[in-house]
């Protein structure tokens, strides 16, 4: 499985709408799915963008004592959970 690299959407008069993200390797068949589901009107007429996603790195909060002990004594957060 391949980490998402565009969102897709289709700009209308009415709005911009987001439809989903999507890998480069996936990218021109996708593309060729929405320009034939506009043909069918299954989908808003438009034009059809893909914007680049940048990836973002962070910790990842479980919910484990750790990450409350992290939140209270490091960053000095409270939280109303006991540390054991």
């Amino acid at each position: 499985m391949l980490a998402p690299s565009h969102v897709v959407s289709v700009k209308s008069q009415e709005g911009e709408y987001m439809l989903a993200v999507v890998c480069d390797d996936h990218k021109s068949g996708l593309e060729a799915r929405l320009i034939a589901m506009q043909k069918e009107n299954k989908m808003p007429q438009g034009t059809i963008c893909f914007q680049s996603v940048k990836a973002v790195v962070t910790d990842c909060v479980m919910g484990i004592n750790e990450d409350y002990i992290e939140l209270e004594s490091k960053r000095g957060v409270e939280s109303d959970r006991k540390i054991v």
